[in-house]
């Protein structure tokens, strides 16, 4: 069902249940302004914050409104864009108006949710938000990322969907059918969900909002005169609003306030007073296996190796293979990646001090950025920069269809556990996922290894939005934290092009003549094969602008610190229950949906993948010995057949048809 009323009046609210979740939300009530004009410029403001919050996502949206008798809910599997044309938003609209005109004093609130999926099919509306549970009207940013567990430990409760958010719903209603205060319900809430979450909620028997977070990603903005304001998910949401909505001329976007980590407010609905509170996270990370036992799972693991893949002719140092493109071997089997290579240096930490110093906040606020993928390098990154540089980091994530549910998870208990603001930029995930589909449809029409990279093209706009991010938050400082051993030179090699100097991490150094050799050479190939003409040409092309062409100003924090994977992966499964990946050994590129794919055509066609490069650069940084290289490379390049699987099926490419067509390419290392 798409709607839901529940009488504010009523002292036993409807039985009836459905689920709803959180972005934004705007208020007021009608003490200096005539309820005809608040009626007409009210749903302008909330339509502007719907457009404005579809940055966070356009998978399915949905709409709470409440006045002093009651609260209209009503969600759609669409943007809130879409939503907002169709006629059942209209109706939300004129059925909250006849509730708004039943008063002479009368106040109006809404909250509304523009979703990323996470969990829970968004063509089912009960996943859907905003959330309405018996008495309460909520919605919820974040993932609770141990919610199976809790729906064990609290037999009681009734599951009615599969979100995460249903049970903050629940396990709220049941404080209050207990007689829990607003603030006792929402602390003892807060220490059993582990990850990041932010919510705001009605509750049918009290005329008031409620606000809380543990990450801060909640601000509210409330005009001179205190009869109206609105909250957001996002500063600059909230900025873009003021900047767009002239008619609330009594607003001034300096005084957009945050709701810190950890707290909350009570917001009443009859005159807007606030009353703030501060909850403490009194849960430690679940218990997880050890190191050890980690280990020994490795270690009893089958050892498969093809038999073809052994027969290839590696380097006598290193593990890279004669497939490598434009690789050569001295008499002493030394390629010439080993022969040519110069040991890393690190920058001295004290230029990183140095850096940090001159941007870190002196009240908490906001004073850099943190690119935040999911995976353990970014990962560890949020950590360092909060914990041990001192810090007071945000977090961005560009959503391109393929970030895995894995990663959210893990961003979430980073973000959760660190208290730490997590900005999401949410592309049209359906129409990327259709122009992946379209080049990998192509591809396979005429495979050839120097294409490979377009299937990832979608994710290079990260780097766009990164320096928007950095515009529109006046903060100057971002970090990326890939490590200097992630050096994948073959992919463009295949394409035909040897390896140009540029600053590691950084591709817009590529010189100028590398950028056209490169475009040519992709023209070549799209003339070899037309298929790649197709509709996601406007969004490669975007791509290579992002990636090649504007600039990238940020540091790399594992330039100035020492990365040492052990450590990384001791760090973050100890202290904040970082998950792996079930179907691989591996801790690196987990986050990525597209990686197990890619990998696998590599290994199957050039009998190595991007894990033999990364641990070569290790053997010559003298970290890992060719023996133990090879031993993990051997567990790693094995298929990850189920994510292959899940990556085929969300674009929607037939599986078997497709192994089929990579398993009959020729091998490079065959005559």
């Amino acid at each position: 069902e798409h709607d839901h009323t529940i009488p504010l009046t009523s002292s036993s609210p409807s039985d009836k249940t459905e689920s709803l979740t959180l972005a934004d939300f705007y208020s007021g009530h009608s003490r200096n302004i005539p309820p005809l004009q608040w009626w007409i410029i009210a749903p302008a403001f909330s339509h502007q914050l719907f457009l404005h919050s579809e940055s966070r996502g356009k998978e399915a949206a949905g709409l709470a409104i409440a006045t002093s008798t009651d609260i209209h809910a009503h969600k759609d599997s669409v943007s809130a864009s879409e939503m907002m044309k169709t006629p059942e938003y209209k109706r939300l609209i004129d059925k909250s108006a006849v509730s708004f005109f039943g008063k002479e004093e009368n106040s109006l609130a809404a909250i509304g949710h523009a979703r990323l999926v996470t969990n829970g099919l968004q063509g089912i509306d009960a996943n859907n938000q905003p959330i309405c549970r018996k008495s309460i009207v909520l919605v919820h940013n974040g993932i609770v990322v141990n919610v199976d567990e809790l729906w064990e430990k609290n037999p009681h409760l009734e599951r009615t969907s599969d979100v995460d958010s249903d049970f903050i719903a629940a396990i709220l209603h049941d404080y209050f059918e207990k007689g829990f205060d607003t603030h006792q319900a929402i602390s003892e809430t807060f220490d059993q969900v582990y990850g990041e979450t932010s919510i705001a909620y009605f509750t049918a028997n009290k005329n008031e909002l409620v606000l809380a977070t543990n990450t801060g990603s909640l601000y509210w903005c409330e005009d001179e005169s205190g009869d109206t304001l609105f909250f957001a998910s996002e500063k600059m949401i909230c900025e873009k609003l003021l900047d767009k909505v002239s008619a609330f001329s009594d607003f001034d976007v300096s005084d957009c306030k945050q709701i810190s980590a950890n707290s909350g407010a009570v917001i009443s609905l009859e005159d807007l007073s606030k009353q703030n509170f501060i909850f403490s996270k009194k849960l430690a990370a679940p218990a997880v296996e050890s190191l050890l036992a980690i280990q020994k799972r490795i270690d009893d693991k089958s050892r498969r190796i093809d038999e073809a893949r052994n027969q290839i002719k590696r380097c006598t140092k290193c593990l890279l293979p004669e497939t490598v493109p434009f690789i050569q071997f001295d008499k002493e089997g030394v390629c010439t990646g080993c022969s040519s290579y110069t040991p890393w240096q690190a920058k001295p930490k004290e230029d990183l001090v140095a850096l940090l110093a001159r941007y870190r906040s002196s009240d908490g606020s906001p004073d850099s950025i943190v690119a935040f993928s999911g995976g353990r390098d970014s990962s560890m990154g949020l950590h360092l920069m909060k914990k041990e540089m001192g810090m007071n980091p945000i977090t961005f994530t560009y959503d391109w269809g393929m970030v895995t549910d894995l990663a959210r998870r893990n961003q979430a208990r980073l973000c959760g556990k660190l208290g730490v603001e997590h900005i999401w930029v949410s592309a049209n995930i359906k129409m990327k996922r259709a122009n992946i589909r379209r080049n990998v449809a192509a591809w396979l029409k005429r495979p050839d290894l120097g294409l490979v990279p377009l299937f990832m093209a979608g994710d290079k706009q990260a780097l766009y939005y990164a320096n928007k991010l950095m515009d529109e938050s006046k903060i100057p400082l971002m970090a990326f934290c890939a490590n200097h051993y992630e050096k994948t030179e073959f992919k463009t090699g295949f394409l035909g092009i040897s390896s140009k100097k540029m600053t590691i991490h950084k591709p817009s150094s590529l010189p100028m003549v590398g950028k056209l050799s490169m475009l040519a050479k992709y023209g070549m190939s799209f003339m070899r094969n037309p298929a790649y003409f197709n509709r996601s040409m406007p969004d490669t092309l975007g791509a290579f602008f992002s990636f090649y062409a504007i600039k990238q100003d940020y540091f790399s924090l594992f330039d100035y610190l020492p990365w040492d994977e052990k450590e990384i992966e001791k760090t973050l499964i100890e202290e904040y229950d970082w998950e792996l990946s079930p179907d691989t050994d591996t801790s690196w590129r987990i986050g990525d949906g597209t990686a197990p794919f890619y990998n696998y055509i590599y290994y199957t066609v050039a009998g190595f993948t991007e894990s033999d490069t990364f641990r070569s650069n290790q053997i010559r940084e003298g970290v890992l010995s060719r023996e133990e290289a090879m031993a993990l490379v051997d567990h790693e390049n094995l298929p990850r057949w189920q994510s292959i699987r899940d990556y085929l099926q969300m674009i929607n490419i037939d599986f078997d048809e497709t192994i089929r067509t990579i398993d009959r390419i020729p091998k490079l290392y065959y005559n």
